[in-house]
């Protein structure tokens, strides 16, 4: 199966297995993502989710021959974007475990993610942009959200590669550890996120989330009840 699935205790593990792709997304691979998500929030066992990719690279984005294929639905307003998880956020706590490539969509999905780990390998970049292929799948909200206006225009308008430990001092990755090491620190990270009481923790997320589009004197309202709901 291109898509992998393991437990930790707590932690649902979820590796894209595509490595002759580089772990690029297809069609069939997105609704996998999908389907995996859908129970790992169905899941009252599992707490923290941490998204891999195998062999060494996270994922190059989309599967540029199935979308020549027509492998993927045509976009839409209203229709899931290519990588299928990225038009909401999961209910629980996600973290990215990024080695070598992390491009176009691949890139979508670790910004989707709430946390990133990536090993000296990792490397960021919008390159589907240089291709001709807009971005569908948040890139453009969650990166200046994330490192901050004038950073992410950077990176949008530049399409250039971005290196772990550059990535580190933008804010974009929490922390950079040696090569093959970003899944054992990101089960780490997860375990710990894991230990902290749910309730408290799934209502803080929540609100940190929701503010966006608030205005301060509601978020704060909002972060309230949410304490008391």
């Amino acid at each position: 199966m291109p898509l992998q699935i393991e437990y930790d205790g707590t932690i649902q593990i979820i590796t894209i297995d595509r490595p002759d792709r580089r772990n690029a997304v297809d069609g069939p691979m997105a609704d996998e993502l999908r389907e995996a998500f859908a129970a790992f929030e169905a899941s009252p066992g599992a707490r923290v989710a941490v998204l891999t990719g195998a062999g060494g690279t996270f994922c190059a984005g989309n599967d540029l021959k199935a979308i020549a294929a027509g492998d993927f639905p045509a976009p839409t307003i209203e229709g899931p974007p290519p990588m299928q998880v990225t038009r909401r956020h999961a209910t629980k706590p996600v973290v990215a475990a990024i080695e070598g490539y992390c491009f176009g969509g691949g890139f979508e999905l670790a910004l989707w993610a709430d946390l990133r780990i990536a090993s000296t390998t990792a490397e960021f970049g919008l390159l589907n942009l240089g291709k001709g292929l807009p971005c569908l799948d948040g890139a453009t909200v969650r990166l200046p959200r994330i490192v901050g206006h004038g950073r992410a225009m950077e990176l949008i308008l530049t399409g250039r590669r971005l290196a772990a430990a550059e990535a580190l001092t933008y804010g974009l990755v929490s922390k950079v550890v040696d090569a093959g090491q970003a899944l054992p620190a990101a089960v780490t990270l997860a375990a710990q996120i894991a230990a902290t009481p749910p309730e408290a923790l799934q209502t803080a997320r929540r609100s940190a989330l929701d503010q966006w589009s608030l205005s301060e004197s509601a978020a704060t309202s909002h972060e309230t009840e949410l304490a008391l709901s």
